[in-house]
């Protein structure tokens, strides 16, 4: 009781009550708050966040290993993959460790592929009641699969508080990017059937020599000359043919010594492979290692080629010496490319006022038009350049016992060479022309044979050049320069006055 006159004290629910209810089962403290009060209850706030706050602290201690490199995690349970059949499982939460600035979660069960042979990592959603966490990666170390968390941690809705990655031991739900592995599974099995296609049409020599497998396209390097357009349509053309013919797509694990030999069945990189591989077959009978297609790995793919859809090759480059690189895309990254291309076709169509089946011989007109125009140009500005030359050739000096014309002439340094050239045909001396336009300089310069021995045109430039900001040189008879600061021009070209 309080004393004579005093209200008595609200009844309150202890911290330790509270926290319970939201730790075991969830229930937000602003909703424990709301119902307490309905009853004329108080909340033990502070002893509530003071619990919290060790939660956290055991969490930040107890939970996250600190690791330099994937090579030291590895837990004593592997991770259990399922990813070839399931796409979501249960798991049991086995070890929290921060790597990089992120948060990787190992769990004793995944369907999630991690990054190998070529092939991206899967992306996913893990969830635990009404906690959820986005995967953004999924790698391995070892046997232990790691799936790296978007960012450090998130909110719950309507805490407000941070979300605790979840705790060793307790039970979670992973799904994968349904989507997503698709679309990588896409690319991957049509990468096994361009392999096929590239062997088919540049011979047994034409190997792997690595490859990327990606939602949005995939790439694959090979040794061999550069294809020619005729090659690669055919490349487009078979693999496309075997999409549509539906084949199954199998796998099927055997032992490496089985199969160690067979020349049928396609062995890269040099690997050295465990007692057990696992065979991806294309064609055949299904698991029956007769296949057009075999070959060892251990990524996703299709169940039938016709899954895969349309395929397009979008560039086939040089890496290094003798490896070329094919880019691709297959499914709805191809159909998203062959939209845009018509798109592109549509927009040149309209601009052009010409139908889509004409562009080709409009573009062959415009083009010989403008080189008709580039010819007339070429001829106006020869024309031009004989008329100031005749002009410069009154501004002749003698310098040091040399012919020289000095000038100041704005122009770009295309037209300045015209003139030099149109100079030397009637001059005999040194000629250096200097100019300005859009606001860079540019320095021209020409010796007559009979007067290299005294002075170059290349050291001239490499004088004269540094004074307006930039650089220049070349040969005995003939350089050419620039620079940035227009101011200084006049102060070049006396320079190289004050040098003859």
């Amino acid at each position: 009781k309080g004393a004579a006159g005093s209200q008595p004290p609200v009844p309150q629910l202890r911290g330790e009550f509270a926290f319970k209810l939201y730790d075991t089962y969830g229930f937000p403290l602003d909703l424990t708050e709301l119902m307490a009060r309905e009853r004329g209850l108080t909340v033990d706030v502070e002893g509530f966040n003071r619990l919290m706050e060790q939660q956290r602290a055991r969490a930040r201690a107890a939970q996250k290993k600190v690791v330099i490199e994937l090579s030291q995690i590895e837990t004593t349970t592997p991770t259990v993959f399922v990813g070839y059949e399931q796409l979501e499982t249960p798991a049991r939460v086995l070890d929290v460790v921060e790597f990089k600035d992120q948060t990787a979660v190992i769990l004793d069960t995944s369907p999630c592929y991690a990054e190998m042979g070529g092939q991206v990592g899967d992306t996913g959603l893990l969830r635990q009641g009404d906690r959820q966490w986005r995967i953004v990666n999924t790698q391995r170390s070892g046997d232990t699969w790691l799936h790296f968390l978007e960012g450090k941690s998130q909110k719950a809705p309507g805490r407000g508080t941070e979300e605790p990655v979840p705790a060793v031991g307790s039970e979670v739900i992973l799904a994968v990017d349904k989507e997503r592995r698709a679309a990588i599974q896409r690319h991957h099995t049509v990468t096994h059937l361009l392999h096929w296609a590239l062997r088919q049409v540049v011979g047994p020599e034409a190997t792997q020599k690595g490859s990327y497998v990606g939602p949005e396209k995939l790439t694959f390097d090979f040794n061999a000359a550069p294809l020619s357009p005729e090659q690669l349509t055919e490349l487009e053309k078979l693999v496309n043919e075997r999409i549509l013919d539906n084949a199954p797509v199998t796998w099927l694990e055997v032992k490496y010594d089985h199969i160690r030999h067979r020349k049928d069945i396609m062995q890269f990189f040099g690997e050295k492979y465990g007692e057990w591989v696992r065979v991806v077959q294309i064609g055949g009978t299904p698991t029956g290692l007769d296949g057009y297609s075999m070959e060892l790995c251990g990524g996703t793919h299709t169940r039938a080629t016709g899954e895969i859809g349309l395929f397009r090759i979008v560039a086939e480059t040089a890496i290094a010496a003798g490896v070329r690189r094919i880019e691709a895309v297959a499914g709805l990254e191809a159909g998203r490319r062959a939209s845009q291309e018509v798109a592109l076709l549509k927009g040149v169509s309209d601009r052009l006022a010409t139908p889509i089946p004409d562009l080709e011989k409009k573009i062959d007109a415009l083009l010989a038009h403008q080189r008709a125009l580039e010819k007339q140009l070429r001829a106006l500005q020869q024309a031009q350049a004989a008329a100031q030359a005749k002009g410069l050739l009154t501004r002749a000096q003698t310098l040091g016992g040399i012919p020289a014309i000095i000038e100041r002439v704005d122009a770009d340094a295309d037209t300045l060479q015209a003139l030099v050239n149109e100079l030397k045909a009637q001059f005999h001396g040194v000629i250096l022309l200097g100019g300005v336009a859009n606001n860079t300089v540019a320095l021209v310069a020409g010796v007559s044979p009979e007067f290299t021995s005294k002075i170059q045109a290349g050291k001239l430039l490499q004088q004269i050049a540094p004074i307006v900001g930039g650089k220049g040189g070349g040969k005995p008879e003939h350089a050419r320069g620039g620079g940035r600061d227009a101011s200084k021009l006049d102060e070049a070209l006396a320079r190289a006055r004050a040098l003859l």
